[in-house]
């Protein structure tokens, strides 16, 4: 290992790669290479196996993805929808509550004007017996 100070004061620990070690400087026997050799082998087959569930992963996260857009754009929608329902039904409840006023209005202007009426028929009436009994 090779310690260095870069210009920032830091220290850096810099390590060489080993020079190319031939197998017979291992001191293996022909067994313990081929024990190694098999167990590289089911290492390389379960990394790639890894490798294979980690794309199917990555497709259904981008579906998952691909479905959650679709979904915040419908529920997007829907929000635009539903404050329009609002707004109309506020529009109707202020057009009932007006529509109510109204009808208490006119009710009222009725009753006045049956007052009116019935007084008008009286009158006439009492002048109808009054002229038939005066003449």
């Amino acid at each position: 290992a090779v310690v260095s100070t870069q210009s920032t004061g830091e220290q850096v620990t810099e390590y060489a790669a080993p020079s190319y070690i031939d197998d017979d400087d291992l001191g293996l026997t022909e067994g313990e290479m081929q024990m190694l050799e098999q167990e590289n082998n089911e290492m390389y087959d379960e990394l790639t196996a890894l490798s294979s569930e980690v794309g199917v992963i990555e497709g259904t996260v981008m579906e998952i993805s691909r479905l959650q857009e679709i979904f915040t754009e419908k529920v997007l929608s829907q929000s635009e929808q539903i404050s329009e329902v609002h707004r109309t039904a506020v529009e109707t409840t202020e057009n009932t509550r007006s529509g109510n006023e109204e009808l208490r209005e006119a009710i009222k202007n009725s009753a006045g004007f049956r007052v009116w009426l019935l007084f008008f028929f009286v009158m006439a009436s009492s002048c109808l017996l009054f002229l038939d009994w005066y003449s």
